[in-house]
């Protein structure tokens, strides 16, 4: 229990609910740099912003796997995986997270904690 992925809700940072990827800070950052978005820090921070256009890219290339190359779909696939995740919790797992984050920003920041 803990340590999973939060978003902040407004920039005065008062943090919502968890949704999961409990000590998966690597991997989450791993799925985001495979599916092409873009973050500021590096792949080991624990706080983080994308831009929500970016998060809604990836959601939309999960959405669509089967549509992708074999070998950028199957490395999704690994990606994925390594979450402990389906395809299908991960995508609703950040399509979550883009609705809890601020609404008046372009985008989202999130942290591990």
């Amino acid at each position: 229990m803990g340590f999973r992925l939060h978003v902040a809700t407004t920039y005065n940072v008062q943090w919502g609910n968890a949704v999961g990827f409990n000590h998966k800070v690597q991997e989450f950052h791993g799925l985001l740099d495979t599916c092409g978005c873009e973050y500021t820090g590096n792949d080991f921070d624990v706080d983080f912003e994308v831009l929500k256009q970016d998060w809604r890219h990836v959601i939309d290339k999960l959405k669509r796997l089967d549509t992708l190359p074999d070998n950028e779909a199957g490395e999704i696939e690994m990606r994925v995986k390594d979450l402990n995740c389906t395809t299908e919790e991960v995508v609703d797992k950040m399509e979550r997270l883009l609705n809890m984050g601020e609404p008046g920003s372009d985008y989202l920041h999130l942290s591990f904690f």
